[in-house]
């Protein structure tokens, strides 16, 4: 933030918000190891999903929980994180606090009706994807922006389609949700070695951050 001569703030240059950019990268690159936990945690209990021998409601339902809590903690870490270094948080504390917020609804509720399940996986999906798209608007491109704005959109489609699934039946579901897991998990890790790539580079380079290319 830069000063006028009357003593007054001025608007943002475009240096200082620059500068908060190169910063935020900095931040997330550091901490590429939440992101790349998040997605193996996404894949494995994807892959379990799409291997349930009798799915249920309840099943399906503490599957998904298990992943929803798992990823709202990670989520969370990385924002407490951002915040401590005074950097952008809300992406990252929005979706873990909404993760959270599903995930234990759906522990503590895991005998409710197919469409309060549909119900709550599309809008935690929803929500979380713009907050990924967000996260991804601000990002480098050598730090796999790409993949990371994929995958919000993935969750946003995703979130849409589930109602639509149901008329599917309860396997259908079940195999939307493990592909989506599994979809997300590989992007989150294609993200999660490109941020550890350019943490690498940055330590290598004293400090320095790759430009944007």
């Amino acid at each position: 933030m830069s000063y006028n001569p009357a003593g007054g703030p001025a608007a943002t240059t475009p240096r200082d918000a620059g500068t908060r950019i190169r910063s935020m990268n900095t931040l997330l690159a550091r901490n590429w190891w939440a992101l790349a936990l998040r997605g193996a945690a996404a894949i494995l209990l994807g892959v379990l999903a799409l291997l349930l021998p009798g799915v249920t409601v309840a099943t399906l339902a503490l599957t998904f929980a298990a992943y929803l809590l798992l990823d709202g903690v990670f989520a969370l870490l990385a924002g407490i994180r951002a915040s401590r270094h005074h950097e952008r948080a809300l992406p990252f504390i929005l979706e873990g606090v909404v993760s959270l917020i599903a995930g234990a609804v759906a522990a503590v509720w895991p005998a409710a009706s197919l469409f309060a399940l549909v119900f709550l996986i599309a809008a935690w999906s929803v929500v979380t994807g713009f907050a990924e798209v967000m996260g991804a608007w601000r990002m480098d491109r050598t730090h796999g922006k790409w993949a990371w704005g994929i995958a919000g959109v993935l969750s946003i489609l995703f979130g849409f389609s589930m109602w639509v699934l149901p008329a599917l039946g309860l396997l259908a579901l079940a195999w939307g949700v493990a592909a989506y897991l599994i979809a997300f998990g590989l992007l989150a890790l294609v993200t999660a070695l490109r941020l550890r790539r350019c943490h690498h580079d940055n330590l290598g380079n004293g400090g320095g951050m790759r430009a944007a290319v």
